[in-house]
């Protein structure tokens, strides 16, 4: 994903002007009904999008990774602004009600921040190391709601980090991911770490022993790699999600990135158990993320699944968030 920077004070000048808008267009298919939540605006291209969080409250935050911002609002009423904060192709944020502070990874800046007010500049705490091991391109930042446990994760090492705030009650376990690894997700009370390259989901069975679940999906070329497509790499998970009695899973495929090859075909799919995911016994949902747009990190809010997508080609080119309900 290509980069581009705007001056801050050209950010709080027009902010305002900045927001997503909702669409009204949606499609239905396999007992979904999925349509637009929000997009780019078309005057300015604040794109990259690689995640949505939710709260406090009615409170809505994007992750706009290739541009370098968060986007902001307080409720769904409002435009979303722009967010001072200096970041630097960050992948996603959690809110912790624990502490009603927002925690993130600062991905390129090799950082994890904790802030309390996404319409400043300012930064409560941040960290570049955990347990005495650096982090390296931290990607993903999610919460155990039922703990209040705050998990991160070192892509291309495996490791997970576990803290309740920054600098407190650290530990960090290594993860059997073999190869690149972009997410976390919790699933009925268990923790999984998500192994792109592999197309492989860890299951974290004991955090102090540690031990771990392996399942790796169904994957006819015999080959890996950070993107591509089914055919030339099988999956490469971006992430995966359980909502409504189904697993949903989300892959780095791209046009540059097949090299000639389908980049739609089992980018987006659903299947009921992860020994389904090892035999390949899924559904291709493909069909209802836009050709040529990469589907990212997932969010469960009320009932419904939220999709982050993006332009791999051309940022802010049809990047949006999309929800899916249950028909």
């Amino acid at each position: 994903m290509s980069h581009s920077k705007y001056p801050l004070l050209f950010l709080l000048l027009c902010s305002s002007l900045f927001g997503l808008v909702k669409e009204s267009n949606s499609r239905e298919g396999l007992g979904l009904r999925v349509s637009t939540y929000h997009s780019v605006n078309k005057e300015v291209k604040f794109g990259g999008f690689t995640h949505i969080a939710f709260g406090p409250g009615e409170s809505e935050i994007i992750t706009a990774c290739t541009t370098h911002r968060f986007l902001y609002r307080n409720s769904p009423k409002e435009s979303f602004s722009v967010s001072p904060l200096s970041v630097k192709r960050h992948h996603s944020v959690v809110f912790n009600p624990a502490d009603q502070l927002y925690y993130a990874n600062d991905t390129d800046n090799h950082r994890i921040i904790a802030f309390s007010d996404p319409s400043k500049n300012e930064i409560t705490a941040e960290t570049k190391e955990i347990c005495g091991i650096k982090l390296q391109r931290p990607h993903d930042t999610v919460i155990d709601p039922a703990t209040g446990w705050i998990y991160a994760l070192n892509p291309n090492s495996g490791h997970i980090f576990r803290f309740t705030a920054i600098g407190e009650n650290q530990s960090v376990i290594k993860a059997p991911t073999q190869g690149y690894a972009r997410a976390l997700t919790f699933a009925n009370g268990k923790l999984y770490a998500i192994g792109s390259s592999k197309g492989r989901i860890v299951e974290v069975v004991d955090w102090e022993k540690p031990t771990f679940k392996v399942y790796d999906s169904f994957d006819p070329s015999g080959r890996q790699g950070a993107a591509g497509s089914w055919e030339k790499t099988g999956l490469v998970l971006n992430d995966a999600e359980f909502f409504n009695g189904h697993w949903y899973a989300t892959s780095y495929f791209t046009k540059s990135c097949a090299k000639g090859t389908d980049f739609n075909e089992n980018k987006f799919i659903r299947f009921k158990t992860l020994d389904d995911l090892v035999s390949g016994d899924w559904t291709d949902l493909s069909s209802l993320v836009p050709s040529g747009l990469t589907p990212y990190f997932m969010t469960v809010n009320n009932n419904k699944l939220y999709l982050a997508t993006f332009n791999h080609e051309s940022t802010g080119k049809g990047d949006s968030i999309l929800e899916f309900s249950i028909n």
